[in-house]
C-alpha cells in the first residue's frame, strides 16, 4: 500500500503538465548561457510556460468536464484522454506562437514545439496503442538535454543523468500502479527522444 502511494505521488510529480516547467527551470537556473537572462525575464518565461502547460490546460479540462455534467453528458475514458490531448496541443501551439516574435527565445520555442509534436503523436496513435504520455514527455526532456549537451551546454550533464534516472523510476511507478504496459512506456520514451532530436535539428 505504501509503495503504491509513493508510485502515485511520483507519477504526479512527473506529470506531463509539469515537465515543460522543469525543463524551462533547468535551462534558466542552471549555469547555462540562458542563465544570463535578467531575473525579470526568467520569471516572465517561467510564467508563460506555467500558464500554457499547466494552468490553462487544467482549467479548460475542468471547465469542459463541468459543462458536460450540466448537460448530463459523461466522457468515456478514451474520450476524456483525446479531449485532454487536444486541449494541451492547442495550449502548446499558443505558447509557441507567443515565443515566435523573439529570436533569442528560439530554444524555448523549440522546446514547446517538441511538446506539441509529442501530444499530436500520442493523439494519432490512439487507434493503435495508448502510449504513455508521462514517458513521452520525459523522453522529450531527455532528448532536449541530450542535444544541448552535444552542442556544448555541459552544465546540463547532471540534469540529463537525473532525467534518465527519473525515467527509470517513473517507468517502474507506472508499471507498479498498472497504468501502462511495458511497450506503452518504451514506445512513448523512444518517440519522445526522437521527436525532441528532430525538433531541435530541423524546426
Amino acid at each position: 500500500m505504501i509503495l503504491r502511494k509513493i508510485a502515485k505521488i511520483y507519477s504526479f510529480v512527473l506529470h506531463p503538465f509539469l515537465i515543460p516547467i522543469y525543463v524551462m527551470a533547468a535551462l534558466l537556473f542552471c549555469p547555462t548561457v540562458y542563465s544570463y537572462y535578467p531575473i525579470k525575464g526568467k520569471l516572465y518565461l517561467m510564467w508563460i510556460v506555467t500558464l500554457f502547460s499547466l494552468i490553462l490546460p487544467v482549467l479548460t479540462i475542468a471547465l469542459v468536464k463541468r459543462i458536460s455534467r450540466l448537460y448530463f453528458r459523461h466522457f468515456t475514458r478514451k474520450q476524456f484522454y483525446v479531449m485532454s490531448i487536444m486541449i494541451c496541443s492547442i495550449c502548446y501551439l499558443l505558447c509557441a506562437i507567443t515565443f515566435m516574435d523573439v529570436p533569442s527565445l528560439l530554444i524555448f520555442r523549440k522546446m514547446i514545439v517538441a511538446a506539441l509534436m509529442c501530444e499530436l503523436f500520442c493523439l494519432v496513435t490512439i487507434p493503435f496503442v495508448r502510449i504513455s504520455l508521462h514517458l513521452t514527455a520525459l523522453g522529450t526532456a531527455i532528448g532536449i538535454f541530450s542535444m544541448l549537451n552535444i552542442v556544448g551546454e555541459t552544465a546540463l550533464f547532471w540534469v540529463l543523468l537525473g532525467a534518465i534516472l527519473s525515467a527509470g523510476l517513473l517507468s517502474s511507478a507506472r508499471l507498479y500502479t498498472g497504468r501502462n504496459r511495458p511497450r506503452h512506456l518504451l514506445i512513448g520514451f523512444v518517440a519522445g527522444i526522437f521527436i525532441a532530436f528532430m525538433t531541435m535539428l530541423f524546426i
